[in-house]
């Protein structure tokens, strides 16, 4: 018999990279405003970038560059590559699985609706029992609603499930508000850098990155790597998680 009654988990920095999207995106939209103004350098676009990332959303005087409509060709483009820039973290595919065989499994996550394609393709749509996405349901992390969405579906307490996902802002904080536990997925680094991407930009965002996804204060779970939550479906009743040495941060 297992702990929690069921298991949220994010997509991306759990299932997949982040980064090759977000990386991809950056380097479309730079090439699209340089083209059109050779006064766009690198070193502006970076500094765009820096306030885009740093910046609190909605901020009427965070606008930047990236909110511009070569932003909104660039993350067009993206989305149509979606499936070619999946790249699945390292065993999370086999873990989500296994996982899903012990208690039920949501998908709660930010993602466009090109992420179902590739959830479908890995057989994950199929393995879990339900999938909520922000562009599919109207509502987003952080607002606790989108998590409060597979609560009610899964028909169990806040505190029978266990949140999985890699940010503070957009897991730890709604999963907190709602009193459901959490484990910390940590960086990982694995991914290969899509093609065209300038070093000097991949540096950048890579520094903003590692500031977006760093673990949270508190006695949270943190997982080194992401088969580790195959797990947490086994915890001992009033026992901690089961990670080893290496596994902890």
């Amino acid at each position: 018999m297992t702990e929690y009654g069921a298991v949220a988990l994010d997509v991306g920095g759990v299932i997949y990279y982040d980064e090759p999207f977000e990386l991809a995106w950056l380097q479309a939209t730079y090439d699209l405003l340089h083209s059109a103004d050779r006064a766009i350098t690198r070193s502006v676009f970076i500094e765009q970038a820096e306030r885009f990332y740093r910046e609190p959303a909605g901020d009427p005087a965070g606008r930047t560059l990236l909110h511009s409509p070569a932003g909104a060709d660039a993350w067009a483009r993206v989305r149509l590559a979606w499936t070619e820039l999946a790249q699945e973290m390292p065993g999370a595919v086999r873990a989500a699985t296994e996982l899903a065989r012990a208690v039920p499994v949501v998908i709660v996550a930010n993602q466009p609706p090109e992420c179902m394609r590739v959830l479908d393709a890995w057989g994950l749509t199929e393995a879990c029992a339900a999938v909520f996405l922000d562009s599919l349901t109207g509502v987003a992390k952080p607002d606790p609603a989108l998590l409060r969405l597979a609560l009610d579906h899964l028909g169990v307490h806040p505190a029978d499930l266990l949140v999985v996902g890699n940010r503070v802002d957009h897991d730890v904080v709604p999963a907190r508000a709602l009193g459901c536990p959490v484990a910390f997925v940590l960086a990982d680094p694995g991914y290969r850098t899509p093609p065209g991407v300038h070093p000097d930009l991949e540096r950048a965002y890579t520094s903003l990155r590692a500031a977006r996804t760093a673990p949270p204060a508190g006695g949270d779970a943190r997982l080194r790597t992401v088969p580790a939550l195959a797990a947490l479906s086994r915890r001992p009743a009033a026992g901690p998680l089961p990670i080893t040495r290496a596994e902890a941060s």
